[in-house]
């Protein structure tokens, strides 16, 4: 049941980020990266194990990948113009990021 969580949680984080990262160009892409390296730390947090944050990952990463290829009506969410761009490099960088700080800074 947590894996199925974990993919839902991917796909509504990497469908926000994905309409978030063009809307007001700079303050956009750095919430839609700050949403997506909180949506890995929470998924870490409430799953404990590292592979339900891999899922998570890669439910983010089908969404992103998706919304960056041509539909059926040749319609792109995410343009290779700069924002789009920074997006993409930017969000593979935080979903990294997310997977290998520790859990707890405590210890």
């Amino acid at each position: 049941m947590n894996i199925f969580k974990s993919i839902g949680m991917g796909l509504i984080v990497g469908f926000s980020s994905v309409l978030l990262h063009n809307l007001y160009s700079p303050f956009g892409i750095i919430a839609a990266l700050l949403l997506t390296f909180v949506g890995v730390r929470a998924t870490g947090q409430l799953f404990f194990f590292r592979r339900y944050q891999v899922i998570f990952s890669l439910a983010w990463l089908l969404v992103v990948i998706r919304a960056g290829s041509p539909g059926l009506a040749d319609e792109i969410l995410v343009y290779g113009n700069t924002p789009g761009n920074i997006f993409l490099l930017g969000g593979l960088v935080v979903l990294l990021l997310g997977l290998i700080t520790p859990k707890s800074l405590n210890r």
